[in-house]
């Protein structure tokens, strides 16, 4: 009995003591679940920024892809342009050729017949 009223005496004393051990213990104990918690909010940070980074990066990808489509569309079309306004060119010279064999003879006529084929207004001279 002597020494239970040793320990109640000590403990009155020094009450500190023993609390301390115990929040030491509950806060070890939880410290380790702390840190687990931290460890697996980490990963996930990771992975979450891992994600944005590849769509970020998806997203270039796909811009570049898009501009070159662009590019090579834009060039073929121009190409295009360029073929048919030679053939029109070609195709006009030809009609202009032909017209001035036909009527070289009279520059006004040659000149009327030109004005209705190329859609250009006609005026005549009026020094005539």
């Amino acid at each position: 009995m002597v020494v239970l009223k040793k320990i109640w005496v000590f403990l009155k004393t020094h009450w500190y003591i023993p609390v301390i051990i115990f929040v030491g213990i509950i806060i070890k104990s939880k410290s380790d679940s702390l840190l687990k918690i931290i460890d697996v909010q980490k990963e996930s940070y990771e992975k979450q920024l891992t994600a944005i980074e590849a769509a970020e990066q998806q997203k270039i990808e796909e811009n570049q892809r898009i501009e070159k489509e662009y590019e090579k569309a834009t060039q073929k079309i121009e190409q295009e342009y360029d073929k048919m306004n030679k053939e029109v060119s070609d195709r006009q010279k030809d009609i202009i050729k032909k017209t001035v064999k036909k009527f070289h003879s009279d520059p006004d006529v040659l000149a009327k017949e030109l004005s209705e084929k190329f859609g250009i207004q006609y005026v005549p001279n009026k020094n005539n």
